[in-house]
């Protein structure tokens, strides 16, 4: 553990769950609980609920849950000790120096010093753009119409190549090979990566310097050059500005393909734009862009390469529940032109008549079929290739009216169209039985080692069983002190499935006799996304106030834990050869639903 229990304890109590959940969104009371739209996966009927009671949330929709570590972990996408710094600050409390491993203060360690190499680094192209050296650079971003407020607000910079003098006293030349801003060659010689470039600093959500990004002064190749990715900048998970627009009250992002339509964009009063970071939208900026607005107004070139830039954007987008408009900027290539030419009122205006991203994808399509009217084998082509297109649509309610808008706008016969969609679907997926698809398809899952893994169905279904008998009986032994002093007797913690499974048993039989055990508080001792919802779940998977047969319900689960135990020895006995364990287990499995049922009704629960 990175701190003691002592300390999580404190910034868990002092974290309301509804109070910090309430603050990324929002919540509505329903009875005791408080419910919302849940913001891990796309959903319009609230199905994410907050127990302020117990302390935990649960999604009913997508299945994540946890307490207020978890939460903060999976919204921020953080590790535990930075989700536990941001509540800590939050709450009010102060952290202590914390123990760590010597390879996890080696890692922490090297973290630090690039976070601040970047930040001194940040600072001194910052100063030389003020400079004679910078002077050109200073010329450059004038000549672009950028004001003073805004090059300081956006850290703008100026690389003259001098960066590797000014730090190479306090740091090694090992950390700065690792750092990605010098190139050390074999013959002994080091150089700034960038020379002769303006610099934009690219910043986390929270407002630290992690990368640069530097647009050449010359003819050079490449003109812009981006840092490569290191221990502390990741590109797919990153998007320029966003530290400045996740406060933007507009509801929405602007999403540009460069920095400088992103400036441009915030100077002319549009607080709420992004980019992406040198190369097209990933799946992973998707759903980062998905935590923060569920609308997205695209704004990328004009030209051939931007359009098809938008045309891969939107499905990633839509698959993560946000929405996209596509403002048409012609006659100007990109949004820092246009606003240039326009000004910023008739940008407003082309962002409230933006095309939806289905009248752009038609249109993309169409173009590529301009003799359709007129020839009748183009025609067939163009609808097989829309008919292909709404392939993606899984629910068919959502694609039943995107046929019937298409068959509208385009004059399809709208029953043929319907039909060729409905045949595509059949060929694409082939008709199995419930069975066979349980049997066949292969569904992510969290393991009783907190691990995720891809499981198919029947291997998958027979696990949770025994998942599910386990989270029962840990619960209730969580929860009620005289079960647990029962369950003790007869069972070992190594006796359950799962390494999670096993820690939290041993975690409940060394507690005091009479306490009672929290699933918020206990899943506060797990570091990882997985294993504290994994141990959120098990301990609230029963309400122990409303359960009315204890005796019954850890009599059942007990058995069929042990009895699941034996089984999996078995097998390990027969894989291994071994006779004696062979006999023994197969004894001890007989001998469970005989006698232990019996042995339980006579203890008191």
């Amino acid at each position: 553990m990175y701190y003691p229990d002592s300390i999580v304890d404190e910034v868990r109590s002092r974290s309301d769950i509804v109070q910090v959940i309430g603050s990324y969104i929002s919540l509505q009371k329903s009875s005791s609980n408080y419910v919302g739209l849940c913001p891990f996966h796309n959903e319009k009927t609230p199905s994410f609920n907050v127990n302020p009671a117990r302390q935990i949330f649960h999604c009913f929709g997508c299945h994540k849950g946890g307490n207020v570590f978890t939460f903060v972990m999976e919204y921020e996408n953080v590790s535990f000790p930075e989700a536990l710094r941001i509540l800590a600050q939050r709450a009010g409390v102060t952290l202590p120096e914390r123990s760590d491993s010597a390879e996890e203060r080696e890692k922490r360690g090297k973290r630090e010093k690039l976070m601040a190499l970047y930040k001194e680094a940040a600072e001194h192209f910052y100063r030389k753009l003020r400079s004679e050296e910078g002077r050109k650079g200073l010329e450059y971003l004038v000549g672009r119409e950028l004001s003073g407020p805004t090059m300081k607000s956006f850290g703008l910079g100026f690389s003259d190549g001098s960066l590797y003098n000014a730090v190479k006293e306090r740091y090694d030349d090992g950390l700065l090979a690792e750092s990605g801003l010098f190139t050390f060659r074999e013959s002994g010689g080091v150089r700034d990566k960038f020379f002769d470039r303006v610099m934009f600093p690219i910043f986390d959500q929270n407002g630290k310097v992690i990368a640069f990004g530097g647009r050449v002064m010359g003819d050079a190749k490449p003109k812009y050059l981006n840092s490569p990715e290191t221990l502390i900048f990741d590109k797919s998970r990153n998007l320029y500005n966003l530290n400045l627009a996740r406060r933007s009250r507009k509801g929405y992002f602007i999403l540009c393909e460069g920095y400088m339509d992103v400036i441009a964009l915030t100077q002319a009063g549009f607080d709420c734009a992004v980019a992406t970071l040198g190369t097209a939208l990933t799946e992973r900026q998707a759903k980062l862009i998905s935590r923060y607005v569920n609308r997205v107004v695209l704004t990328y070139d004009s030209d051939e390469a931007g359009q098809r830039a938008i045309n891969r954007a939107i499905p990633m987008l839509h698959d993560v529940g946000v929405t996209a408009t596509i403002v048409d900027m012609k006659p100007f290539k990109d949004p820092d032109e246009f606003i240039k030419a326009l000004g910023a009122e008739e940008y407003e205006r082309r962002i409230e008549r933006a095309q939806t991203s289905f009248s752009f994808e038609m249109k993309f399509i169409a173009e590529r079929y301009p003799e359709r009217e007129k020839n009748p084998a183009e025609k067939t082509a163009f609808q097989r290739e829309v008919a292909e297109w709404m392939l993606r649509f899984k629910d068919r309610l959502e694609r039943s009216n995107y046929i019937k808008a298409f068959c509208e706008t385009y004059r399809c016969d709208e029953s043929e169209f319907r039909e060729t969609v409905n045949e595509l679907i059949t060929k694409a997926a082939p008709r199995k039985t419930v069975t066979e698809e349980a049997q066949n398809i292969p569904v992510e899952h969290i393991n009783g080692d907190g691990e995720v893994t891809q499981e198919f169905g029947r291997k998958r279904a027979e696990q949770e069983n025994v998942m599910r008998s386990q989270n029962v009986l840990l619960s209730l032994i969580a929860s009620r002190p005289r079960a647990r002093a029962v369950v003790r007797k007869y069972l070992r913690p190594e006796q359950l499935s799962g390494k999670v499974y096993q820690n939290l048993a041993r975690r409940c039989f060394e507690a005091p006799p009479e306490a009672v055990i929290e699933a918020a508080e206990m899943g506060s001792r797990y570091e990882t996304v997985q294993e504290q919802r994994l141990v959120t779940e098990m301990l609230a998977s029963v309400d122990a106030d409303r359960a009315e047969d204890v005796k019954r319900a850890v009599s059942d689960t007990l058995v069929k834990v042990l009895f699941n135990y034996a089984e999996e020895q078995i097998e390990r006995a027969k894989k291994e050869g071994s006779s004696a364990d062979l006999l023994r287990f197969t004894r001890e499995k007989a001998a469970l639903t005989r006698d232990l049922p019996r042995k339980l009704q006579n203890e008191e629960f």
